[in-house]
């Protein structure tokens, strides 16, 4: 008799999971893995650049730049220009951009773009002809420019990416 109740509980407790400390699982919670957002597919004109990478600009033309987000759900995208090697912060934002929803017109899915421009000491970024934010600059020394990208999801999983950022004189004018 004991050994058939003593079955009977390990059978009971086996097929409940175990019973002891068993968490309810919480809504909301990110699926396993590591729940990161990675920027994809960095394209400026059509051309793809990875982190670090060397891109260079016309001073007085636009430039295109793209770029893909892991998920077509919401997510935020910045875009900053540093001067002497400044991380990104809001003294030198360019533009942020809402993503990823019908709702949001600038970048309605995963994939997103806007025109950039440097001009008279100044990046500038415009989505057709609405303009979505510009950062002046001072330095005469233009070798020590970046450009960044960081790229956040609701959730504050957050990419960043860094270009260097060659500009050329126009000598066409």
């Amino acid at each position: 008799m004991k050994n058939i109740l003593l079955t009977t509980i390990l059978l009971v407790l086996s097929a409940c999971g175990g019973g002891a400390d068993k968490k309810t699982p919480e809504i909301n919670v990110l699926p396993s893995g590591d729940g990161g957002f990675t920027l994809q597919n960095i394209r400026f004109d059509s051309r793809d650049y990875y982190q670090g990478e060397q891109l260079t600009v016309t001073e007085g033309t636009h430039f295109e730049v793209q770029w893909v987000s892991p998920t077509s759900a919401a997510y935020r995208v910045d875009l900053y220009l540093s001067i002497n090697g400044e991380v990104y912060s809001d003294n030198n934002k360019v533009a942020g951009l809402k993503c990823g929803s019908a709702s949001f017109s600038l970048c309605p899915n995963a994939t997103g773009q806007v025109q950039c421009k440097i001009d008279n000491n100044s990046l500038s970024c415009s989505f057709g002809n609405e303009s979505v934010g510009s950062q002046p600059f001072q330095d005469k020394d233009l070798s020590s420019l970046r450009f960044i990208i960081r790229g956040c999801d609701a959730f504050s999983n957050c990419d960043v990416k860094t270009f260097n950022l060659s500009v050329q004189n126009n000598t066409g004018n």
